[in-house]
């Protein structure tokens, strides 16, 4: 068995793919909150964004906790397993339509986008600056 981090090149593949994520945020007296989420990653700019609604658990717990949140992307094919995980300070922010365009032709069939687009349950987004990434293929 192997392991080995990713190259700049397999993270960006990896990331653009329709996989996802676990969310983590601290909740006080308890074990993190962990919710899973679609995400998106700008590469350029090193940042990740997700949408959530404006009164969600994890919004509520972001805003009076530290900012930090917890983001793990990973798959399996066959017997190899690849991960991202990634710790960071998030801004919550108004839901960018962009972001919301972006997430939609990501993770949705063609069909079933306007719809979605229509009335999106999400009116809000974390914008994540990780400070740390961690990176492994298990084969």
């Amino acid at each position: 068995m192997g392991f080995r981090a990713m190259k700049d090149e397999e993270v960006a593949e990896f990331l653009a793919q329709p996989l996802v994520a676990v969310l983590a945020v601290d909740d006080p007296g308890w074990s993190p909150h962990v919710t899973p989420v679609w995400f998106h990653h700008l590469p350029d700019e090193n940042r990740f964004q997700v949408m959530t609604p404006s009164s969600s658990r994890k919004t509520r717990l972001h805003r009076t906790g530290t900012g930090e949140l917890s983001l793990s992307i990973q798959s399996v094919e066959g017997a190899t397993a690849r991960y991202v995980n990634m710790q960071g300070v998030a801004r919550f922010l108004p839901l960018d339509p962009d972001l919301l365009n972006a997430m939609v032709s990501k993770y949705l069939p063609e069909e079933a986008r306007a719809a979605y687009l229509a009335h999106p349950p999400e009116d809000s987004m974390f914008d994540i600056t990780p400070r740390r990434i961690t990176t492994a293929v298990i084969d």
